[in-house]
């Protein structure tokens, strides 16, 4: 199962560097929807995030129902969320399936994955349009 989640993780840096956007789940009362983490004793909690809206929708059941789909810019996920989780020692859940499994990032190696991804796929058109 562990490599499945790391092709789900793997799956949600690609997409969402392709698209410029994420997705989590959000109620106005609640805030986001967040779980303890399986692995990692030192996370307070595990953000979940996923590169698809149909696949964050899955999770709108029983705890999430009332919580909206609600889309993140990839900009506005690495200027404002990755540092403030990392410093509330909360990890990321990216891609996680409906029974909430998943790989646990911390939120720098997320970052740094982000921006390594985003960096290939701008060099990459650059190199498409010349």
């Amino acid at each position: 199962m562990k490599e499945q989640y790391l092709k789900n993780a793997e799956k949600f840096v690609e997409d969402v560097c392709e698209s410029l956007v994420l997705y989590g789940l959000f109620d106005e009362n609640e805030g986001w929807a967040n779980c303890h983490a399986h692995d990692n004793k030192d996370a307070q909690a595990v953000y979940l995030f996923w590169s698809e809206e149909k696949i964050a929708k899955k999770l709108q059941n029983e705890e999430w129902a009332n919580y909206k789909v609600t889309p993140i810019e990839l900009g506005v996920f690495l200027d404002s969320w990755l540092d403030g989780m990392q410093n509330q020692q909360v990890f990321a859940g990216v891609n996680w399936d409906e029974n909430l499994y998943g790989l646990e990032i911390e939120a720098m190696v997320l970052k740094n994955s982000l921006l390594e991804k985003s960096q290939e796929v701008s060099q990459s058109e650059t190199k498409t349009l010349h």
